[in-house]
């Protein structure tokens, strides 16, 4: 039997995690009036929580929802036994989110988040070795254009308490997150500059970030700007690495190493791929595990929340 998912939340979110389960998918769970008549016109089962909650068939909730309100249907997924998948960004602090790997844990149920750009990386690149990049220097630049009224008029996206924040958290935070699956876990996070669209909710950010490894990183995200630019360039001691726009090329040990990039889609798809397997215990979790997200997540709560984080 395929693993049946409900997919809970049919935004941009949802409609891409649908798309990523092809013909897998097996329900939209959507409060939102309009939403949900969306999702029915496209030939999509709409079904209420707990019904498929207490459905067998169903085996795994992909949560395509803000930040602020994942925690509780979280819970109550983990106490159906049904395994989680969260869409970026996972957690809003890295205290939530060791509560979230703790009651999946006690709840002996999977755990993975969509950081579907951990999979544009090579093979080499994907274990979780900072020591590969220890005392290099790195600097991240993402570019989304946006105008400040995406932010102020889209509902939740313009609630910190919901959205988290605004580029950073929702645009930049996929390369963040590849910064710290080669360079590790930060030590410290020192935001340099911020302009908002609405109190909480940025549209640029620039920091720095310092990891335990020793490697240092310049952060620039904004959607400020028309461009449209994503790049990770990391400068170690016998090995570089540049990520930009999905393409991978780079020296490590002296052999050079590309990779194409990948349509976010077809990404997307592994991570389900990598999901279903270990659910089935052909594999173990892996590249798409939550567990994986530490350190992005003590990054944003760094550059987005200084206040609220020690140094």
């Amino acid at each position: 039997m395929r693993p049946g998912v409900a997919v809970v939340g049919y935004g941009n979110a949802g409609r891409q995690h649908l798309d990523a389960l092809g013909d897998r998918s097996y329900a939209v769970v959507e409060q939102d009036p309009r939403a949900a008549a969306r999702a029915r016109a496209a030939g999509l089962p709409v079904r209420e929580l707990d019904d498929v909650l207490a459905d067998d068939a169903i085996q795994a909730l992909a949560l395509c929802l803000p930040p602020g309100v994942r925690a509780g249907i979280a819970a109550k997924a983990v106490a159906a036994g049904k395994h989680l998948l969260l869409e970026k960004p996972p957690a809003r602090t890295p205290e939530e989110l060791a509560a979230l790997l703790s009651l999946a844990d006690a709840g002996g149920v999977l755990a993975a988040v969509m950081f579907q750009h951990r999979f544009a990386l090579p093979g080499e690149l994907r274990s979780a070795d900072a020591a590969r990049f220890a005392g290099a220097v790195a600097s991240l630049t993402v570019s989304r254009a946006r105008p400040d009224a995406h932010y102020q008029t889209s509902g939740w996206r313009s609630d910190p308490r919901d959205a988290l924040g605004g580029v950073t958290a929702h645009l930049g935070v996929h390369y963040l997150d590849l910064a710290c699956q080669l360079l590790g876990t930060p030590r410290a996070v020192t935001p340099l500059s911020r302009t908002d669209a609405v109190p909480g909710i940025d549209t640029q950010v620039c920091g720095h970030i310092a990891f335990e490894s020793g490697a240092q990183l310049s952060v620039a995200v904004t959607s400020r700007s028309p461009a449209r630019f994503e790049q990770l360039t990391v400068l170690g001691a016998d090995t570089w690495l540049e990520v930009r726009s999905g393409a991978v090329t780079g020296e490590i040990d002296g052999r050079p190493i590309t990779r194409a990039a990948s349509p976010a889609s077809r990404l997307r798809t592994e991570v389900y791929q990598e999901l279903f397997s270990a659910m089935a215990g052909r594999a173990d979790l892996d590249l798409a595990a939550l567990r994986r997200s530490h350190g992005v997540v003590k990054a944003l709560d760094g550059l987005l929340n200084p206040l609220e984080v020690g140094r």
